[in-house]
């Protein structure tokens, strides 16, 4: 797995305090309260992509430009610069004697978290789940449902699951892992990003903004 973030915190897992878990602008996808969770992905320009997204052109960018007569080159805005590079790299990650990894895109999935964290979809209104609704803007619904899975025990009292398994919602290319704080990891590389990497070129390509 990959995991793009600053070199002093690449096993820094992601953390959401209880008194702001219920506000949908408020962390990450799959944050848990009470526990924490390490985003990657299988590839490196998955992991790149994924946090490179707020450098990609908006609608309405994109109209001030034609306005102007401007070219992407005139808007730094959207552009991705060594200061941004600078303190990040490319971490590759491995994970060993991991518990299962529930997948969150997998109809059958659906399925059963519709039946079994059924307090969940009914607390938001959401009468069964789809592909839409777990790639869906809803941080509170997917925050709800990782709360669910995180707290999963068997009849020992013990884990059932070692993180979640999705795609980004920047594409169905990105395959991403959720992993739990109890799930072993270790960084096993990492590299700086220079403003040639091959995998931020081609992430900077597909997804319009420009490197400098």
């Amino acid at each position: 797995m990959f995991r793009v973030a600053r070199a002093d915190s690449v096993l820094r897992f992601s953390t959401i305090r209880a008194d702001v878990s219920g506000r949908d602008n408020e962390g990450n996808r799959f944050d848990v309260p009470g526990g924490g969770v390490l985003y990657a992905a299988t590839t490196a320009q998955g992991a790149l992509a994924e946090v490179t997204a707020a450098f990609r052109p908006s609608a309405s960018l994109r109209q001030l430009m034609a306005e102007a007569g401007a070219t992407a080159d005139e808007f730094a805005v959207s552009t991705l610069d060594a200061s941004w590079r600078a303190p990040r790299v490319v971490g590759t990650l491995r994970s060993r004697d991991a518990l299962p990894f529930i997948d969150i895109e997998a109809a059958e999935t659906h399925t059963y978290l519709t039946e079994h964290a059924r307090t969940v979809l009914i607390g938001l209104g959401v009468p069964a789940l789809d592909v839409a609704a777990v790639r869906g803007p809803s941080r509170l619904l997917t925050r709800g449902l990782a709360t669910w899975i995180y707290q999963a025990v068997n009849e020992t009292g013990d884990p059932l699951y070692g993180g979640i398994r999705y795609l980004s919602r920047l594409s169905t290319d990105y395959e991403c892992w959720a992993i739990f704080d109890e799930t072993p990891v270790e960084l096993v590389d990492e590299r700086r990003i220079t403003i040639d990497d091959p995998d931020l070129v081609a992430v900077a390509e597909r997804h319009g903004f420009r490197l400098s």
